[in-house]
């Protein structure tokens, strides 16, 4: 099986997670995509300065560049010349885990089950907290504007799109995914036609910079359920808690300011 991991980072470094050491497999690659001088970090993924792709160069917004690695990885390792059977995604502060429990037999378990899956084979887990699960996608709208990671506008405007777009889509469905870490089957159709269209309205549409309130409409709209794995990451210190699950928090190298910088 050839597997991939990647990040994304974009915008200026002083915002920015700062992306850790780790321990790698050498059977697995590990991208960074960026349009900053790899002179700037200090880290064990291989970074890939891609500032010039004509996918991110019209984009004013850091964080809309950084999502076209995000979830067009698939497109963008293609135009590098690259294959792979499955690939990972996490955010900059995180980091794949090499040392969990029984490391090898956990990582090949993951990636059967993407493997196996004929439906939407892709892997992630529910949001942290089961208030936003129970309340679907209007409750992390109003988490967001709380939080005051984007303006109750362009929130009003996102729920106004997805009404408009389509109201048969239940804005309050108890169900919510985040997107922190998560895995695809690199050539499957149906993720490459849902990733597309995910990345078609969130460059053309007036709406809110954060993913996953559009991610988990379109998964609602379409009816998809991602493979689900509580154990894909964590936000814990607890060294039982961190020995089982695939990505581990580095919480040193998590800033809170990117909000500020898109």
């Amino acid at each position: 099986m050839k597997i991939c991991f990647t990040t994304a980072l974009f915008g200026d470094p002083k915002f920015l997670d700062t992306p850790p050491k780790f321990e790698r497999n050498p059977n697995y690659d590990y991208f960074l995509f960026t349009d900053i001088d790899e002179e700037h970090f200090d880290t064990s993924w291989d970074v890939i300065n891609i500032k010039d792709n004509p996918n991110i160069s019209n984009l004013s917004s850091n964080t809309r560049k950084s999502r076209y690695p995000k979830f067009m990885s698939w497109e963008l390792l293609e135009s590098l010349g690259k294959s792979y059977d499955v690939v990972f995604y996490c955010d900059a502060w995180v980091i794949p885990n090499t040392n969990m429990r029984r490391s090898i037999k956990s990582w090949n378990k993951i990636i059967s089950d993407i493997m196996n899956e004929k439906t939407f084979p892709l892997v992630q887990k529910n949001h942290e907290r089961k208030f936003v699960c129970e309340g679907g996608i209007l409750t992390e709208c109003d988490y967001i504007v709380n939080q005051n990671r984007d303006s109750s506008e362009s929130i009003q405007k996102t729920i106004n799109f997805f009404k408009n777009y389509d109201s048969d889509v239940n804005l309050q469905y108890p169900q919510y995914f985040e997107n922190t870490t998560f895995g695809y089957k690199f050539n499957d159709k149906t993720i490459r036609d849902f990733t597309r269209k995910f990345w078609e309205i969130y460059t053309k549409e007036d709406i809110t910079y954060r993913d996953q309130p559009l991610w988990n409409f379109l998964l609602l709209k379409y009816d998809y359920k991602p493979l689900e794995c509580d154990y894909l990451s964590c936000k814990s210190k607890s060294r039982k808690r961190c020995r089982r699950v695939y990505f581990l928090p580095n919480f040193k190298s998590k800033t809170r300011d990117q909000s500020n910088h898109n």
